[in-house]
């Protein structure tokens, strides 16, 4: 990362310069003040490293560029210059976060590439990518027990700490086969977001939420759009509204054609949420001014 790399050209230049001045005076007032602008730096290492690469983008290795065109649909239907831009974001939110495993030495190379994937799809169209409140991403192989209500998760968003929690097997069923689960990626990337800039449910959904069978219907609705009513009673019946955003996200990206058919107000709704249009997938982003590198 770049910031580390300034700390350590300045312990190098302090060392030198503490070797030039031994035996005097100056030598403990060099040393100081290497460490204090050291300091400086690594306090502010996060701003550094962000202006670098946006300055510089990254690009992802080439396995990785493999795994996004074998397993990512989103990525490999963007066209060129928009993959491209596509990288350069994941490079970016990647020396943004970090990303442990209890269960696992490290988390797999492509599993966490792919989940930062999650992330930026979800905020492509918007400058404002990196969801700075969220730090961390805790990654299970399985559904995981949640400290939160005492249940089993797949996924799950931790307020307080900034920590979004995602269970490696069921979310690469979510994404390889959308039709059978949640994508769980786009979900709580999602939510994520909706913490991160306010976003209430009045301003994407078109029905009182307190009313049950205007709550059923948008469920059942829901669940049409993804051609799952067969599992309506156990995947949609039991989600609360905090779950709506995320929802109405994954659904917005798997199934826009009929999200536009059966929801056209929610599916416009979020579209100027979003700047995007799915339905355009080698060039999603709308408005390109706003959701470009500067």
């Amino acid at each position: 990362m770049p910031a580390n790399k300034i700390i350590g050209l300045f312990v190098i230049i302090g060392l030198l310069l503490y070797w030039q001045t031994s035996g005097t005076e100056n030598s403990v007032l060099t040393l100081a003040a290497v460490a204090v602008i050291a300091a400086i730096i690594y306090v502010f290492k996060g701003q550094i490293n962000l202006w670098w690469h946006q300055k510089f983008p990254p690009r992802m290795p080439k396995h990785i560029q493999r795994v996004l065109l074998d397993f990512y649909p989103y990525y490999n239907e963007l066209n060129t210059v928009e993959q491209n831009r596509f990288q350069a974001r994941m490079g970016i939110f990647k020396t943004d976060k970090e990303f442990i495993t209890p269960e696992m030495p490290e988390v797999p190379d492509d599993i966490r590439h792919l989940m930062i994937a999650s992330a930026v799809q979800v905020s492509f169209g918007r400058k404002k990518f990196l969801l700075p409140h969220w730090g961390v991403v805790v990654v299970y192989r399985n559904p995981f027990r949640s400290t939160q209500i005492q249940e089993y998760h797949i996924g799950e968003t931790f307020i307080e700490d900034g920590v979004i929690l995602l269970a490696t097997d069921p979310y690469i069923k979510g994404l390889t086969k959308p039709k059978e689960g949640y994508d769980i990626g786009l979900h709580y990337m999602a939510k994520a977001m909706q913490y991160e800039d306010k976003i209430s449910n009045k301003d994407f959904l078109f029905f009182n939420e307190e009313n049950e069978t205007s709550r059923e219907t948008f469920l059942r609705t829901m669940s049409q759009i993804r051609e799952r009513e067969h599992v309506y009673e156990d995947a949609y019946a039991p989600l609360q509204p905090e779950d709506f955003f995320g929802l109405c996200v994954e659904h917005f990206f798997h199934a826009p054609v009929q999200f536009e058919a059966l929801l056209p107000d929610t599916y416009n709704a979020l579209k100027t949420l979003l700047n995007q249009d799915p339905q355009n997938a080698s060039n999603p982003v709308i408005q390109q001014d706003v959701a470009y590198l500067k």
